[in-house]
């Protein structure tokens, strides 16, 4: 609709408030869905919940994946005060520690971008904590037999249920 045309300024009989530009109020999408009881977009709730079973899915499918190339499994989502490790694997005296992103498509890009320097500072503190618990005496994890040599950080993506594995990252 746009400008609505005024009278000469301080015309007689004439108030300040009806010189405004009128502007034709349109519904927003969202308000005109909640008039008709319609969803747009799914509840942060929803969301969460889907993108913790998408989490659990990723996790699983790379422990799968462990497995399958002869590791053991020592922990999975091991968390301390300096982080959370998501799979925690043992094989020939190699620890591996491995970061997996999940995500539902490529839209938003790679998901090993998301594996920021402070991500990485955050993964090594975390395993410093796990390789003192698992040497201590009220340690609740079973540690390998042996001890191993090497620490290996991997990261594992999943884009759907496609699943890339990149092992030494950091």
């Amino acid at each position: 609709m746009g400008h609505v045309p005024q009278d000469t300024p301080g015309a007689e009989g004439s108030r300040t408030e009806f010189q405004r530009p009128q502007h034709r109020r349109t519904a927003s999408r969202s308000h005109l869905a909640r008039a008709n009881n319609v969803r747009t977009t799914r509840s942060r709730a929803t969301r969460a919940r889907a993108n913790g079973a998408r989490a659990r899915f990723a996790e699983d499918l790379v422990a799968a994946w462990y497995v399958r190339e002869g590791y053991d499994i020592i922990a999975r989502n091991w968390r301390c005060p300096r982080g959370e490790l998501d799979i925690v694997a043992w094989r020939d005296g190699v620890l591996v520690v491995c970061e997996v992103k999940a995500r539902r498509n490529a839209d938003f890009g790679d998901p090993f971008e998301a594996i920021t320097p402070h991500k990485v500072l955050r993964l090594r503190r975390a395993t410093a904590a796990f390789v003192a618990e698992v040497g201590s005496a009220t340690s609740s994890i079973t540690p390998p037999s042996g001890r191993w040599q090497e620490i290996r950080f991997d990261a594992a993506a999943v884009v759907g249920t496609r699943l890339t594995m990149r092992e030494g990252v950091f």
